[in-house]
């Protein structure tokens, strides 16, 4: 089992995110980095990819200097992910950070994805809170650990929070540059002191773990080398709430997302 330290978890419940140097070992590091390129590569019959640009207004284009290529659930295309040591890394930090009560390890809800910041890639991913894309009706007890499959940098694209704002309500936030095709979230503007960042680069096969309400940012990749990150969210499964929130950002006549997970695996 992967154990925190006290100083990680205290960073974690005061600043809503915690940096952990070394979780994966360097065969874990290869053989999850040998599976991204593989699920990123564009399949050879012509067939529509499983990945998709998060800032794009059209999930079939191709894909520029400015895209953020996102692959949802490659577990449905590669189950045994779920036995990895990624995978059962993410439910010990899980275990050990949320408010568990008489839930067990095998109620943990997992959703997994990944995001490449191709070399010279401008793409950022826009400051967002992880709970504004879920559904406004339900109280989450979530938290996404973050793993770099290189050594990630500032420069590369490495993850960013505002310490403290997970302590809050989930802020209002829009569509990426307004626009209702395109999936990627943004925190409006004056929101939030963007002054505030903190950056947290990772050696490869460190993680970064972040409160769903924990405001995070990534740069687009400056850097010779692909930026490569595998993402799992971890929570219990969410309950009703007494009073619905708002969350009128949400509300898309076109699900991108579900039709790209729809399609088959390769």
């Amino acid at each position: 089992m992967f154990q925190l330290t006290q100083s990680q978890k205290s960073a974690y419940y005061e600043k809503g995110f915690t940096t952990l140097p070394s979780v994966l070992d360097a065969a874990e590091v290869t053989h999850q980095r040998d599976i991204f390129d593989r699920l990123f590569t564009p399949p050879a019959d012509g067939s529509k990819p499983p990945f998709y640009d998060l800032t794009g207004n059209d999930p079939d284009a191709p894909m520029d200097a400015g895209a953020v290529p996102q692959l949802l659930h490659p577990s449905h295309h590669v189950p045994e992910l779920s036995q990895s040591q990624a995978w059962q890394a993410a439910l010990d930090i899980a275990e050990q950070l949320l408010e568990m009560g008489s839930r067990t390890r095998a109620e943990l809800i997992v959703r997994d994805h990944m995001i490449v910041k191709p070399p010279h890639a401008t793409g950022a991913t826009p400051w967002h809170q992880d709970e504004a894309y879920w559904d406004e009706d339900k109280h989450y007890e979530e938290l996404s650990v973050w793993f770099a499959l290189q050594e990630t940098s500032e420069s590369m694209g490495c993850m960013q929070f505002v310490p403290h704002s997970h302590r809050g309500d989930v802020l209002p936030h829009h569509c990426w540059k307004h626009d209702p095709k395109i999936i990627a979230l943004e925190v409006d503007e004056g929101a939030m002191d963007k002054r505030q960042a903190a950056p947290c680069p990772l050696p490869a096969g460190g993680a970064t773990v972040h409160h769903a309400r924990a405001l995070h940012y990534t740069s687009g990749n400056r850097t010779d080398t692909p930026r490569r990150a595998l993402i799992f969210t971890v929570g219990t499964p969410p309950t009703d709430l007494a009073v619905p929130r708002d969350f009128y950002w949400n509300r898309k006549e076109r699900d991108y997302k579900q039709e790209i997970i729809d399609r088959k695996p390769s």
